[in-house]
């Protein structure tokens, strides 16, 4: 293969992995440039980049480069460049949606929806406060076994939740999504948000953060939930509208949440929501494990290896593109 120019970003959170790719990238003769802004790697042609979500790639980084073949992302986030644009000018864009990934997800979220039933935060405060033990009549744990789950997106993490869930005898599943499979799942109730919001015991978001998706569920939409229902969210900071979470949770209006992601991150201080009763805030690793970190960097490095030659790469974000660049070739 022609020696490529790859630049590689950093980020807060993944660095360690970066360092990994561009690592493995240099091993296997590419020229790895390393940069914070994809904007600062100096002059010269970029073939590929390897970033972050965190890491924004605009239309003024894809005007400098139209030789740019492709963009992989290490994780499974893909909302820091507009996916569609990217699509038109012939780039193909990839992340790190792996088996282990959206598996270890799908673990976390049901983890987090039995933590929430049984009311795990306050069992540990209880604790921790020297509290005497519950009476009998004074428990307000419930079972996940008969409860509604409401799963709000049904791409690869929420079909893991469902597949995961098989056996443990809840109720009913009730999907909200523009891409409704009831032939391919039977079990599953698509119906739409509203109607979700209203019949779910367990809400769960897993959904991409769009300009669609930001701020979907409000107030109204929060005040739809009932009252002994709880929130869960491990897809992206934005979706939720953190105020009115924080409110909701206050007021009592929903018995919980575990909230993994957030509008900014680091979660800042003054958020309202870390003095929210009932609340499990984790700081976006709650489903990151051994399995998911040692899976990303072999498909980062796969995913460029691939647009580099011009094929499809193992996690192909916008299928379009391969028809967009055949008609352009």
């Amino acid at each position: 293969m022609t020696k490529s120019r790859v630049c590689v970003g950093t980020d807060r959170v993944l660095d360690e992995l970066l360092d990994e790719v561009a690592g493995e990238l240099a091993r296997r003769g590419h020229d790895v440039v390393r940069a914070t802004d994809p904007l600062l790697a100096g002059d010269g042609p970029l073939d590929a980049l390897v970033v972050t979500s965190r890491t924004r790639v605009g239309p003024e980084l894809l005007d400098r480069h139209p030789e740019l073949r492709g963009v992989a992302f290490a994780s499974s986030g893909v909302n820091s460049i507009d996916v569609p644009d990217a699509t038109r000018r012939g780039i193909m864009v990839a992340n790190g949606a792996t088996p282990e990934n959206h598996g270890s997800m799908a673990e976390a979220t049901i983890m987090l929806a039995l933590a929430l039933r049984l009311r795990l935060p306050d069992r540990l405060a209880a604790v921790a406060e020297m509290r005497p033990r519950p009476r009998p009549c004074e428990l307000d744990s419930r079972s996940l076994r008969g409860a509604t789950i409401g799963l709000v997106g049904f791409g690869r993490i929420a079909r893991e939740v469902c597949t995961r869930l098989a056996g443990w005898g809840v109720g009913r599943i009730l999907c909200a999504t523009r891409t409704p499979r009831p032939d391919e799942w039977p079990d599953v109730e698509f119906c739409s948000l509203d109607t979700l919001l209203e019949e779910s015991d367990i809400v769960s978001i897993h959904l991409p953060l769009t300009g669609a998706t930001r701020g979907l569920l409000g107030p109204e939409q929060l005040k739809r939930m009932r009252p002994g229902a709880v929130l869960i969210n491990t897809s992206r900071g934005g979706i939720v509208d953190e105020p009115a979470l924080a409110d909701a949770l206050r007021e009592g209006s929903i018995a919980g949440a575990a909230i993994d992601t957030f509008e900014i991150e680091p979660l800042p201080a003054e958020s309202p929501l870390r003095n929210c009763p009932n609340v499990m805030l984790t700081d976006h690793v709650v489903g990151h494990t051994v399995e998911m970190y040692r899976s990303l960097v072999p498909a980062a490095v796969e995913n460029v290896e691939r647009m580099l030659r011009g094929e499809r790469p193992p996690h192909l974000v916008n299928p379009d593109v391969l028809a967009f660049r055949s008609d352009n070739a």
